[in-house]
């Protein structure tokens, strides 16, 4: 059983860790297990969704649940960050999830809720478009077509 025990003990250091070392990241249980074995680690989807769950229990990690066709991604909750509410922005392009804290969706937030009596939940909604980064690369791919 003691074998058994570290064993898992293993898998969850290696999990945090890779969780501390990408904390500025948002991060899918697939990004941590092709890590891990890359790293000659293996650990089963199952085995790092069962640890992930735990830290978010215990508040070591935040889990963002972007819809229900896409899988949860989770981040780092450093001791020294304190995660304030916000809403998130999500690439439709690259995936990326992004943090929006902005004084204009807060007093959105505000209108609708004095207005309309309807309190948005600011850490589970997310608004879809096109990141920067994307949108960039995109207008550089139209710029070359339309030169080309």
């Amino acid at each position: 059983m003691n074998g058994s025990s570290g064993y898992k003990t293993r898998q969850r250091e290696s999990i945090l860790r890779y969780m501390t070392e990408h904390k500025d990241s948002h991060v899918t249980v697939s990004t941590i297990s092709d890590y891990l074995s890359q790293q000659g680690t293996p650990v089963g989807t199952a085995t790092i969704y069962r640890h992930l769950e735990k830290l978010v229990e215990q508040g070591m990690v935040r889990k963002y649940t972007v819809d229900a066709s896409t899988g949860a991604c989770f981040q780092f909750a450093a001791p020294d960050r304190e995660c304030h509410e916000h809403y998130h922005l999500k690439c439709e392009r690259c995936g990326k999830l992004i943090h929006l804290e902005c004084h204009f969706a807060k007093e959105l937030s505000e209108h609708i809720y004095s207005a309309h009596g309807f309190a948005i939940d600011p850490l589970r909604t997310v608004f879809y478009g096109i990141c920067q980064e994307c949108a960039a690369s995109a207008a550089e791919i139209q710029e070359e077509t339309n030169n080309g």
